[in-house]
């Protein structure tokens, strides 16, 4: 009795948990962008972002520089007199120097504040970039988990016309015993199911296709996991929220930011400097000796040269987001166009499904009447299967023209970027 409850718990809990492996259509989307191998470049690209802001962030560490200089000169200075009794030293034309200078910038102008933004300007470029390439996932998502729900749907229907066939030999192998059908009745009836079996077998085959595109796109075994049927919110909004737009707008922020750097460039830059150093001659130029020596100060520097082209590359970046805005408006005009298609796409759709449904209604009043002739004989069992074939296909069409619409609904929310 123990072990009967256990088994029985046992079940319970395998029921529940099999219950509860179901994915909807936008769990798929999300499980997608968070394990496709793009998303990794987000968290590379803040670490490159931040070891470039704290190399920049160095430029206002002191900075020590070692420099060693040997060179011989064809005059050197002298005195042009001679005093008696006193000797004036001859300075060598080969003349030795070795220092070190440290350097504190005060103030460069404003360059690397300008570079830290320019940086980050760039980083959350391609962050956006990332975020981009990822959204074109759901496409692929989308054919995949809509290919999936197609087969599902088709094996039930596979497996509803074969029960009809199934339950309709019972009878034909009934009237053959009684003399009122055919031996020839019955193998046409099992020549349907072994057609409806080859039918299943290539749906199945489709559908563990699409499972294993799926799984690969959302690293998630689905082999048994059941999907959704997703209720898409179909509106003729006309406002695109795609990530793109974002990604223009922050590439006109990176470009804002970069026309700042070249301003900096051409400020004035102010520091402190220390220089000690040992040489011959040192910072007596009239002795001739080694002698070790140092030297400070405040620096003032500024260098004009930046100003002759600073007018072209400002003109360059002006050409730049020109050609961003270009790259903007194509864009919007090519999604309104998808936008558009999708939109009669799915009033077609729409149309073709409500006639698929009057299809029905016929067909199957069509095989329901033949069914009873072919049970008094005035038909044929290939005459029966035309019809109930005919049955199957017109459900077969509504289902794939339903699910093409839903697809397209899905595809239309992508495209909006809602």
């Amino acid at each position: 009795m123990k072990k009967s409850f256990l088994l029985l718990l046992l079940a319970t809990l395998l029921q529940h948990a099999y219950a509860q492996e179901q994915l909807s259509l936008t769990q798929c989307y999300e499980l997608a962008k968070q394990n496709y191998p793009t998303a990794k470049q987000k968290g590379y690209i803040n670490e490159s972002l931040e070891q470039q802001i704290a190399q920049l962030k160095s430029n206002f560490k002191p900075q020590v520089e070692i420099v060693g200089q040997a060179t011989y000169q064809s005059d050197v200075t002298s005195v042009p007199i001679k005093i008696p009794s006193i000797d004036i030293p001859q300075i060598s034309k080969d003349q030795y120097k070795l220092y070190a200078e440290l350097k504190q910038s005060l103030y460069d102008g404003g360059v690397t504040n300008a570079q830290i933004s320019v940086q980050k300007a760039a980083a959350l470029t391609e962050q956006q970039k990332t975020v981009v390439e990822l959204d074109k996932l759901k496409e692929r998502v989308s054919q995949s988990y809509f290919g999936i729900l197609l087969s599902q749907n088709q094996l039930k229907l596979i497996d509803i016309i074969k029960s009809e066939l199934q339950a309709k030999i019972t009878k034909i192998k009934a009237g053959i015993q009684n003399g009122i059908s055919t031996q020839a009745n019955l193998n046409q009836l099992e020549v349907e199911i072994l057609k409806l079996e080859q039918r299943s077998s290539e749906v199945k085959s489709q559908e563990i296709v699409a499972r294993k595109i799926l799984a690969l796109l959302i690293n998630k075994d689905v082999a048994t996991v059941q999907f959704e049927s997703p209720l898409l919110n179909y509106t003729t909004e006309t406002k695109i929220k795609r990530p793109e737009l974002q990604l223009f707008q922050e590439q006109q922020n990176l470009l804002s930011f970069q026309e700042n750097l070249i301003t900096a460039k051409n400020m004035p830059k102010v520091g402190l400097f220390l220089q000690t150093g040992y040489g011959r001659p040192a910072l007596n130029m009239l002795q001739n000796d080694f002698k070790g020596y140092y030297l400070g100060g405040l620096r003032f520097n500024w260098s004009l040269g930046g100003f002759y082209n600073k007018k072209h590359e400002r003109n360059q970046l002006a050409i730049s987001a020109k050609t961003i805005e270009a790259q903007q408006e194509a864009f919007l005009l090519n999604t309104n166009i998808a936008l558009q298609q999708l939109d009669a796409e799915i009033k077609k759709l729409e149309n073709m499904i409500e006639l698929d449904q009057k299809i029905i209604t016929l067909r199957e009043k069509i095989t329901k009447t033949s069914s009873a002739q072919l049970d008094n004989g005035i038909i044929t069992a290939s005459d029966y299967v035309t019809d109930l074939s005919a049955e199957l296909q017109a459900k077969e069409n509504q289902l794939i023209h339903t699910l093409q619409q839903a697809l397209a609904k899905a595809n239309y929310q992508n495209t909006l970027g809602i």
